[in-house]
């Protein structure tokens, strides 16, 4: 396989590292490649400054066989077969303990693979089809959008399968098994499975199995274990969660509990509907049909730097030295290895990783010289080369601030974007394929410790990988829409299936003191040699722009929230444009002030089409705004100066745990200028007092029973829907029966202001054109 290349900016270069990465030659190499590796200049070696008495971590245990995607979902099916099973009061004895059978002495049937092919054979599983529910670690949704054939179609009858004599041969050509045991072993195993699914979609007009799904705030994997919580769920909260349909934990004696996730549901939410608790074990169709969730498991155990690697250490020579001669492993056998333990489920082994950590303390947040921590073993001679570093570009605490960066635009700290997050692996931990959010670059630096090996799928790959993923696993996208965002699913780049789909693939290995960048929408993926620390970091050139775009509305398709607000930042360009501060090329102003413009035409659009309904002020008074533009072009001092520096202080040392965007609870998008709060019930008993609520307040409602926060867009569509199955007359005949009267739109910004600024940025542009 391609290495990426390596580049060694000059000292000058190095200095200004936006400036470097924005050449049209590193430009052309990024999009070629999807990453490059930057070596610094020699000299460039700065102090490693974690206090290693103070930071402790926990780590994520990984099953590698369990992250390759394939394998994830023959395992799920399995459970989900033995679930069902369980249901029927099939005996323990008769349920599968592997995901195959054995056709012949060297050929085995995987169930899954098995039912897939069914039902994309019976053409109601598209691997291509749009999501229309998520099933996310929060709570799901319902798409806005859907083709009436996912709608409305359902599985065929059984009978029509068993003798669809195309299908069968097709399948067998496939897995070069003999017809007639696929159809011994479809009918032993997976009939009266598929027969219960197809009774189950019929009555809900979709063929989708995410349909037949009930949303869950606190979702348990089908391959959990009982005495490891995944990571991301609380005990606390889990134990007073109210039924899983109204969310309600009244009438306790109509409560029965899924003795699979041990849920509870009210007996009269179900569909359809229980009028009793019954005999036996009682299975939720979240466990037989599968929820798809799959989290990474959580050791409470805090580990010190010096504990973990001599655990790392234990298992070095086990891992990465060859039996025979002794000799450490080149890093071709010890990639062959590594996606051997991942593609062979029955031979795999269980690593730890500490990701994603966020140190909140001086000495813990990075590895780079900080002004807030000098160790204590740094010498007086070399004091005044760590305060160089504190300040340098390429320290990754400085980064995404760095000259010519737009990150800088919220005046806020966004955890693990603009500050770093730290990572330190041991042998054969991974990182999963993902792309960074909202198509940011990226940069992760080798502090210390075994080489890092990485994979990257450029940019016009993408589409490429995206077909094989869901092809391999169409039932999985459709329960998990978001599942290539969630950073647990692996590929292997070897695979035969991944080359035969011409997937443009390319790798690099880092050591200590390299940097790796990624460029905007490149897959990337790989695993650790051995004990290391590195850390990472996200910032943007002006080039990154349209990919920030772009994923707004590939994000509406997943239900994956944006970490900031694109039009926010696009606002603010404009804003710093208009006062004269920037140096923002004429390019990246203009396109901000176009795509402005069109969503602000959009949404204003979207607000005069809104039914009658009441106007809340208040909260948009409560929002800090950049707004000092109308004093700079008036040249009038500003009198609130010191208080709003004071505010911007604040806004930087704010938790991580607050918002700043308010998320629809539909579509998960960030609502600029606006958004909806819809009462879901036209006469509540009472109306909640929004008008003091915070932002994380009003995001914390989108669990509540009573209404929900809604995006114009989504909120038009449920007017839409609501009206077109009543008569013409939009309630006018019966208004306490308008299902919208006590609705209320909240302004985020004011339009008129907006409009304000991209009328006196537009001359300026042209003027900027010319």
């Amino acid at each position: 396989m391609e290495s990426i290349p390596t580049l060694r900016p000059t000292i000058r270069e190095f200095a200004n590292p936006i400036e470097y990465l924005s050449e049209s030659k590193v430009q052309r190499l990024g999009h070629k490649y999807g990453m490059v590796k930057i070596v610094p200049p020699e000299g460039f070696h700065p102090h490693f400054s974690i206090n290693r008495d103070s930071f402790k971590f926990n780590v994520r245990v990984q099953n590698l066989a369990e992250l390759n995607i394939l394998n994830r979902s023959r395992m799920f099916f399995m459970k989900q077969l033995n679930n069902f099973n369980r249901a029927k009061r099939i005996k323990k004895s008769e349920r599968l303990v592997k995901p195959y059978i054995e056709a012949t002495e060297n050929q085995k049937i995987y169930l899954y693979d098995l039912f897939i092919m069914v039902v994309k054979g019976s053409g109601t599983l598209s691997s291509d089809s749009t999501p229309t529910q998520v099933s996310r670690r929060k709570r799901g949704r319902g798409s806005p959008e859907e083709t009436s054939a996912q709608a409305h179609a359902s599985l065929p009858p059984l009978t029509d399968i068993m003798s669809d004599g195309n299908l069968w041969r097709a399948i067998s050509r496939k897995l070069r098994i003999p017809v007639k045991l696929l159809q011994d072993a479809f009918e032993q195993y997976i009939s009266s499975y598929y027969n219960y699914l197809a009774a189950q979609t019929k009555a809900h007009g979709s063929s989708q199995f995410s349909k037949l799904l009930y949303n869950e705030e606190y979702p348990k994997s089908l391959l959990s274990d009982d005495d490891v919580e995944p990571s991301g769920s609380d005990d606390d909260e889990s134990e007073d969660e109210g039924c899983l349909v109204c969310d309600r934990s009244n009438k306790p004696t109509k409560i029965i509990l899924c003795d699979a996730c041990d849920k509870p549901f009210h007996l009269y939410c179900l569909s359809p509907p229980l009028t009793s608790i019954p005999k036996g074990e009682w299975i939720c169709n979240n466990c037989i049909v599968g929820n798809g969730y799959y989290g990474f498991k959580e050791e409470s155990h805090f580990y010190t730097l010096s504990e973990f690697q001599k655990r790392c250490n234990s298992r070095e020579t086990e891992l990465t030295v060859d039996p025979v001669s002794g000799r450490k492993l080149s890093v071709e056998k010890l990639e062959q290895k590594f996606w051997n333990y991942v593609d062979d489920m029955e031979k795999s082994i269980t690593v730890k990783y500490g990701a994603d950590i966020n140190g909140v303390s001086p000495g813990e947040i990075s590895g780079f010289p900080s002004s807030h921590y000098i160790p204590e073993d740094l010498p007086i001679s070399e004091r005044e080369d760590f305060n160089q570093y504190t300040k340098h570009p390429m320290n990754l605490l400085n980064l995404p601030n760095a000259k010519g960066s737009l990150l800088p635009m919220f005046d806020r700290r966004i955890s693990g974007m603009t500050v770093p997050w730290i990572y330190v692996g041991s042998t054969f931990s991974t990182f999963c394929w993902h792309l960074e959010d909202q198509y940011t670059l990226s940069a992760n630096y080798q502090h210390e410790g075994a080489p890092k090996i990485w994979y990257s799928i450029p940019e016009y790959a993408c589409h490429q990988f995206n077909s094989l993923m869901k092809s391999l696993a169409p039932d999985l996208f459709d329960k998990q829409p978001d599942l290539l965002h969630q950073l647990v699913t692996l590929v292997s780049p070897y695979d035969k299936r991944f080359q035969d789909a011409k997937i443009t693939c390319f790798k690099a290995v880092q050591n200590p003191n390299e940097y790796i960048v990624t460029f905007p929408k490149c897959y990337h993926a790989g695993f650790n040699s051995g004990y290391n620390f590195n850390e990472a970091v996200n910032f943007t050139l002006d080039s990154w722009v349209p990919y920030g775009i772009e994923a707004i509305g590939d994000y509406q398709l997943t239900g994956k929230q944006c970490v900031f607000d694109m039009f926010e930042l696009m606002l603010n360009v404009v804003i710093e444009f208009l006062k004269g501060k920037s140096s923002f090329q004429e390019e990246l102003v203009r396109t901000c002030y176009l795509e402005l413009l069109n969503v602000l035409n959009s949404k204003n659009k979207m607000i005069k089409q809104l039914p009658e309904v009441s106007v809340n002020p208040s909260f948009l008074k409560r929002i800090v705004r950049n707004d000092d533009w109308k004093l700079k072009e008036n040249n009038l001092p500003s009198p609130k100066a010191e208080e709003d520096q004071s505010m911007l202080s604040d806004l930087h040392n704010m938790p991580d745990s607050v918002d700043f965007d308010v998320f629809c609870s539909k579509c998960h998008t960030i609502c600029f200028l606006a958004f909806m709060i819809h009462y879901k019930r036209p006469n509540p008993r009472k109306r909640r007092k929004l008008h003091s609520f915070t932002v994380t307040q009003i995001n914390e409602l989108k669990g509540d029973k009573d209404l929900e926060v809604l995006c114009l867009k989504d909120y038009l569509a449920l007017v839409e829907q609501s009206y077109g199955t009543h008569d013409n007359d939009k309630f006018n005949d019966n208004d306490n029966d308008d299902p919208f009267k006590n609705d209320e739109l909240n302004y985020i910004r004011d339009p008129q202001e907006v409009r304000d600024i991209l009328s006196a940025a537009s001359p300026k542009i042209e003027r900027a054109r010319i």
